[in-house]
This record gives C-alpha cells, sequence and structure tokens, in this order.
C-alpha cells in the first residue's frame, strides 16, 4: 500500500509538465504545516525543471512564550493550476523565547515532512496548499541528538499566499 501511495505521487510529481507561472518568490501564512502552531514564510524558487521547481522557505511564529523558526525546501510539481507539493524542514522551537539559555528555555527540534496539495491559477497571484505534515521532534541536548526519546507527531496544514515575479 505504501509504495502504491508513493508511486502515485512521484507520477504526479514527475510525470507532468512543471507550468512556466512558478514564480521568483512568495509570502505566506501557514497555519499548522511546518511549524506547531502558525508561520509567516518566504520561499525563493532556485531551480525549475521541466516537470517540477524547488524552493527554499523560511519562516517564523510565535504564539505566547514559543518561537517556531521552520527552515527547508519544497518541490512543487503538476500543470495548469494543480500542484503536488513535498516539504522538508527542520523547525528549532524555543518554548521561553531563550534559544541561547538550555536553562531557561525548553529547546527542540522537529523535522518535518509535508504532503501537500496546492491551487495556484496560472495567470494568478495567490496560491493555497492543503496537506499533512508528519514530524519528528528531538529535544537535543549539547552532547546527545535527543534527552528524551524522539517523538511522532502529525499536523494538518493549510496556507494561502501571494506570489511575487
Amino acid at each position: 500500500m505504501k509504495i502504491r501511495l508513493l508511486s502515485i505521487f512521484a507520477a504526479m510529481l514527475f510525470g507532468t509538465p512543471a507550468s512556466a507561472q512558478f514564480t521568483t518568490s512568495s509570502v505566506f501564512l501557514e497555519v499548522g504545516g511546518a511549524a506547531p502552531y502558525y508561520s509567516l514564510n518566504y520561499a525563493r524558487t532556485v531551480f525549475t525543471g521541466r516537470y517540477w521547481s524547488g524552493q527554499f522557505r523560511v519562516g517564523a511564529g510565535v504564539l505566547e512564550q514559543t518561537l517556531a523558526v521552520p527552515l527547508g525546501f519544497t518541490l512543487l510539481g503538476g500543470r495548469k493550476d494543480h500542484h503536488p507539493e513535498l516539504t522538508m524542514a527542520i523547525t528549532p522551537v524555543s518554548e521561553g523565547l531563550r534559544f541561547w539559555d538550555r536553562d531557561q528555555s525548553d529547546f527542540k527540534v522537529d523535522l518535518v515532512l509535508g504532503l501537500c496539495y496546492r491551487f495556484q491559477p496560472a495567470r494568478g497571484r495567490f496560491h493555497v496548499s492543503v496537506g499533512g505534515f508528519p514530524y519528528i521532534r528531538l529535544d537535543p541536548t549539547p552532547t546527545r541528538l535527543s534527552e528524551k526519546k524522539p517523538s511522532l507527531g502529525f499536523w494538518p496544514g493549510f496556507s494561502v499566499g501571494r506570489l511575487f515575479k
């Protein structure tokens, strides 16, 4: 079953020509997704191929005393208005807003993989995405990869953004 789902996603990603409408950058608000609650993000296209396009992304989200900074890479495929989207991100999360002070902050790192659907009109200036984001949460220390046993989790994600040339 897993192989079949991966095959379908790969066919969607690599089996249809990419549209010429992939822009050089976008700004988007993401609820859930690569950050625990929400984040405001900037994405920049780094390459466009015949069947896909790649973007680097960086964002930030603050909720009460928690700061999350998703950093990642997104592959977009498809044609016309509909696109599969695969996101890989690493998200440092500081509960206490003090990345630099381990004693005053609970610092964690989330490794995130997002599988999404993106609607982006060929002549439009906006995009909307919806998808699922499984993640692994690590609790790093200076001497160990994770102080506690890594935990698995899942966030749904929704984003809306503005495209720029």
